[in-house]
């Protein structure tokens, strides 16, 4: 029996905005705001939040990448 990791929803959220930043790269908030708004315009507020989430923290993975001040 192999090991078995349960993945938190946290974790879930980190890897999505990992994915996104990798995947969509200079898009990537982009394509997360057409997530929110899809998500919005069909009343799936559990997608919407989902998204949201994965918004901020996309946004703090993109102050890591970029730490100094413009």
């Amino acid at each position: 029996m192999g090991l078995v990791m349960a993945v938190t929803r946290e974790q879930e959220r980190w890897a999505m905005a990992l994915w996104v930043d990798r995947e969509h790269g200079e898009e990537g908030e982009r394509f997360i705001a057409e997530r929110v708004l899809h998500f919005d315009a069909e009343g799936d507020d559990g997608g919407k939040q989902l998204w949201t989430d994965v918004a901020r923290r996309y946004v703090q993975l993109k102050q890591v990448d970029d730490p100094l001040p413009h």
